[in-house]
């Protein structure tokens, strides 16, 4: 089964805010592509990522995720073995477009159904924390009270 979703969400903040992986989930579609690379299987597209010579910015005991800083785009993989949802890639991608900034999630999963919803489930959680700080911040730039 084809399990690959993409997911964005439009945010209404302005100005210079910088987003490492910020996405926020409220949609689901079949995605054409992978964050501006072509939608692969889990490991090609690390191989592709890891060739393009991105920087890792996070190594963790699930997962380890690179980043584009080009597009902003941040690649995130399950390591072999570990966990039942491997092997599953995800990309989480600022877009901006006028004064608004849509955010876009894809998630490449081809482990077992059950462990991909939970990490899907995992991520939604991380971006809406993500979501909240970056609010802070973009309210403190703007002189407002936090």
């Amino acid at each position: 089964m084809e399990r690959v979703k993409r997911v964005a969400r439009t945010a209404p903040w302005i100005g210079a805010v910088t987003i490492v992986g910020l996405m926020s989930m409220s949609g689901t579609a079949v995605a054409s592509d992978f964050c501006g690379r072509p939608t692969a299987e889990p490991d090609a597209l690390l191989a592709a990522v890891t060739t393009a010579g991105m920087r890792k910015i996070f190594e963790g005991p699930e997962y380890h995720a690179y980043q584009d800083p080009a597009s902003e785009a941040v690649y995130t993989f399950t390591y072999q073995g570990v966990g039942p949802a491997h092997p599953a890639a995800v990309c989480r991608k600022p877009v901006r477009t006028g004064g608004d900034l849509t955010l876009q999630m894809v998630v490449v999963c081809r482990g077992a159904v059950d462990a991909c919803q939970r990490l899907e489930s995992e991520f939604k959680k991380l971006n809406a924390q993500m979501e909240a700080h970056i609010r802070g911040q973009a309210g403190v730039a703007a002189g407002q009270p936090r």
